[in-house]
């Protein structure tokens, strides 16, 4: 049974991240200068709420993008402050100074 802490906690984050990058780029760009790391493909935040379509893996089963070059804003800045990271399992991203008030907002 799926935890609704952690559902709300995604469908949440999923809107707001969306509408951070449509509305808010400036804000966005701010943040994510804290964000130290490099993407490990996981695929984690491909999986929030509901696995992206796009997913898939190769024959190391090595996670891949098949539109990466085409993806979506807000995949490609997730994870935009650190409280996204509450919303998967694993994610290689930090961020310097997360208990910043303008992080956690």
């Amino acid at each position: 049974m799926a935890d609704i802490g952690l559902v709300t906690r995604q469908a949440r984050g999923k809107v707001r991240r969306f509408l951070q990058v449509q509305f808010r780029p400036q804000e966005v760009e701010a943040l994510l200068a804290h964000r130290q790391g490099e993407c490990d493909r996981c695929g984690d935040c491909c999986k929030i709420l509901f696995r992206c379509p796009f997913l898939t893996k190769d024959a190391s089963g090595e996670t891949l993008c098949r539109i990466y070059q085409y993806r979506f804003e807000q995949c490609r800045r997730y994870p935009i402050q650190p409280r996204d990271l509450h919303e998967v399992t694993r994610c290689s991203y930090t961020f310097a100074h997360a208990d910043s008030p303008a992080l956690v907002s």
